[in-house]
């Protein structure tokens, strides 16, 4: 398997990793934030909390689109398999 290949691999398991438990953890949050008996003080912490973690959720997404789009164009002028440009395939 090409270098190349394992990158795109890695990648799109941190990013399923980040926004799974991103948004498990948002919503442990927000069961928190909807409790009656908890202190104004920690509530707003926990909606701060939230709050970055939906931005670094948002940014994860953003950063697949990128992958995606990279992948393919990558793609298009190497070879999966050997991780060599396929012009350079053509000519051996």
């Amino acid at each position: 398997m090409s270098t190349i290949r394992d990158l795109f691999h890695s990648l799109g398991n941190k990013h399923t990793l980040v926004t799974a438990g991103g948004s498990a953890t948002m919503k442990m949050l927000k069961n928190c934030l909807q409790a009656e008996n908890l202190p104004e003080e920690l509530k707003d912490i926990f909606s701060r909390m939230l709050k970055n973690l939906e931005w670094v959720v948002q940014g994860a997404l953003e950063a697949d689109e990128i992958r995606r789009e990279l992948h393919d164009r990558i793609y298009q002028v190497i070879d999966p398999d050997t991780g060599k440009p396929k012009e350079e395939q053509k000519n051996a």
